[in-house]
């Protein structure tokens, strides 16, 4: 939150930022909260709902032109039953907040609504209810929404001792909350050589899923991913049945990937794959297919070359990746990277993004053999790329980025994106070393890059645009922590495309602030 002020008052005395002051950015005042945002629920401009956790707290407050107009306690009592908080949602404007509940030997998912008031408003939904076998903890719940919003699900997997297949419900809701679908269903495989990478909600509230299956491993304690990968299925699922299709990228290995659709239920899947038999990912995928007709309209590869993957290493990295090299021990490789977005345009292309995300844990030993572990979370670089109308990728850039954190989940890691008129925009925080006094990037590779710095003196939130027609990229700073008063919570901050606002949000100790940042086209 500091920071966005910070932004605010440069925009008003320097032009310290060509791109920044191209926006009109809105910011709230600074107010103290003791408990921790869980969520942000956008109603309109510096209108939305923030949802709240303490221990086992939960609150929601109401702001109007950011400021807090209402509170309310999201209860978890269930008919006199405490009852797990599982997610919240805002449909329609109204506050839907899920639970489960387990008793009787039941594991039991409702869904409550609250009124504008933020008071309960009738009696809880029960969405689904199963038999829980002895020696069984309570299944996953999911709720997703359809990119347009005009629909969302609720998913839950049934654990089972003899089942060997996983077993999943699901019910779809349209923006009444009235249900359309409902049903449940087992996938083909055995839930120990399966996985499922999505649940997708379409356009038109058709329920899908991509489905990872494995071959059995020679040896339970030799199961690798890559070794044992053998396709990658896409499902429609419906109350009666499931149609099939099953992606083949050439022997190639899917190691992640979203999909995106249209009316007609025309998908475009885009992702990163690995080579046969061989870790790492070697490139990214894209597949447009015609699900109903099951025919691939097209398809395209782009292999991260050796001079795009070694870009930001140092140069004693790539010496010893050459001498590796020549002696036949593999080529540079890139790891860990999770598919994060992808959206088609308006024209029909598509852009996306993926980042290289890992967690190393260590134990330590005391005198006395008793042992702790430490979480190291590592945010790293961005790879982000743009399918064309007619296939094909027009380009793929990689940004250089250094997050670092210990046991704290990395809350200020990641970043946020959003689409503006003819530029793709990431917003991080950084490091003050660097850039250049007047916010310039300086360094532009070779290893140079600083970690970004979450503390008071060289914290800043960088700002990079890619242009989407030519690819030409941009960094340099957006604010600094000293003008905000805040550090930056990218993963927080909400993208609301129908209304072309991003809502952002920085917090400083008790202390936090939220802005509005208007799109331009």
């Amino acid at each position: 939150m500091k920071y966005l002020f910070l932004f605010a008052f440069l925009c008003l005395i320097q032009p310290v930022n060509i791109f920044s002051q191209k926006y009109n950015v809105q910011w709230g005042e600074m107010e103290q909260e003791p408990n921790n945002l869980i969520a942000i629920l956008p109603i309109s401009g510096g209108n939305f709902l923030s949802i709240r956790q303490s221990r086992r707290l939960l609150t929601v407050a109401k702001h109007e032109n950011f400021s807090v107009t209402a509170t309310g306690r999201i209860s978890t009592k269930l008919k006199g039953n405490v009852a797990l908080f599982e997610d919240v949602k805002l449909v329609n404007n109204q506050l839907v907040v899920f639970l489960s509940d387990r008793r009787e030997g039941k594991d039991l998912f409702f869904m409550q609504k609250y009124d504008q008031d933020l008071k309960i408003s009738g009696d809880g939904i029960l969405l689904a209810s199963y038999d829980l076998e002895r020696g069984y903890s309570r299944g996953d719940y999911k709720v997703i929404t359809s990119q347009n919003n005009k629909y969302f699900a609720v998913i839950w997997n049934v654990p089972g001792r003899n089942d060997i297949q996983d077993k999943y419900g699901f019910k779809v809701f349209d923006e009444n909350m009235t249900e359309i679908s409902e049903g449940d269903y087992k996938l083909p495989f055995e839930g120990k050589l399966s996985a499922i990478n999505e649940h997708y909600l379409s356009n038109t509230g058709d329920y899908f899923i991509s489905v990872t299956e494995y071959s059995e491993p020679e040896s339970k304690k030799l199961f690798k991913s890559y070794l044992n990968y053998k396709a990658l299925h896409l499902f429609h699922v419906t109350p009666d049945l499931m149609d099939q299709f099953t992606i083949d990228l050439n022997g190639r290995r899917v190691e992640t990937m979203t999909m995106n659709s249209d009316n007609n239920n025309l998908f475009t899947l885009s992702g990163v794959y690995g080579e046969t038999l061989e870790s790492g990912v070697a490139g990214l995928f894209y597949m447009r297919l015609d699900f109903e007709n099951n025919t691939v309209l097209n398809q395209g590869f782009e292999k991260f070359d050796k001079n795009f993957i070694t870009q930001d290493w140092s140069f004693r990295q790539k010496e010893r990746a050459d001498k590796l090299e020549a002696k036949g021990k593999g080529e540079p490789e890139l790891h860990y990277y999770q598919m994060r977005q992808s959206e088609v345009l308006a024209d029909g292309s598509i852009v996306g993004s993926l980042e290289q995300y890992y967690v190393v844990t260590n134990t330590y030993y005391d005198g006395r053999g008793a042992s702790r572990n430490m979480y190291t979370y590592y945010y790293k670089d961005i790879i982000a790329f743009k399918i064309g109308v007619s296939g094909g990728f027009d380009w793929l850039k990689k940004i250089d980025k250094q997050q670092v954190s210990t046991n704290d989940g990395g809350p200020f890691s990641s970043y946020s994106r959003f689409v503006d008129g003819s530029k793709i925009v990431f917003v991080f925080n950084d490091n003050s070393d660097n850039y250049a006094t007047d916010g310039r990037f300086i360094n532009s590779g070779g290893g140079n890059i600083y970690e970004a710095n979450f503390g008071t003196r060289k914290n800043v939130v960088a700002i990079v645009t890619i242009d989407l027609f030519s690819g030409a990229v941009g960094r340099e700073t957006f604010f600094s922590r000293d003008d905000v008063e805040t550090i930056a919570v990218p993963k927080l901050f909400n993208v609301d495309y129908e209304r072309k606002e991003v809502l952002l949000y920085g917090i400083n100790r008790r202390d936090e602030r939220f802005g509005l940042l208007k799109l331009g086209n």
